[in-house]
């Protein structure tokens, strides 16, 4: 298993009202890039903000992407 299929299959289970966001890793900034399909999506992960800046799994920033809305940055703690 790599390790984007882990941490796909560890967040859909952990925040099932983020499924349908499409999500892109890349290995040399350590950032986790959320692309999502409705601003439905892009709320609920910006309403978990904090628990995912809380997770430790090896990724230093997420960004929650939807066009038309400016880019979330949830740096990791």
């Amino acid at each position: 298993m790599t390790f984007m299929q882990a941490i796909s299959q560890f967040l859909e289970r952990k925040f099932p009202s983020w499924a349908g966001c499409d999500i892109t890793f890349m290995p040399e900034e350590r950032t986790l890039y959320f692309y999502c399909k409705t601003p439905r999506r892009r709320n609920a992960i910006f309403k978990d903000a904090r628990l995912l800046a809380n997770l430790d799994v090896g990724i230093e920033c997420f960004v929650v992407i939807y066009p038309g809305y400016p880019d979330i940055v949830i740096p990791c703690y």
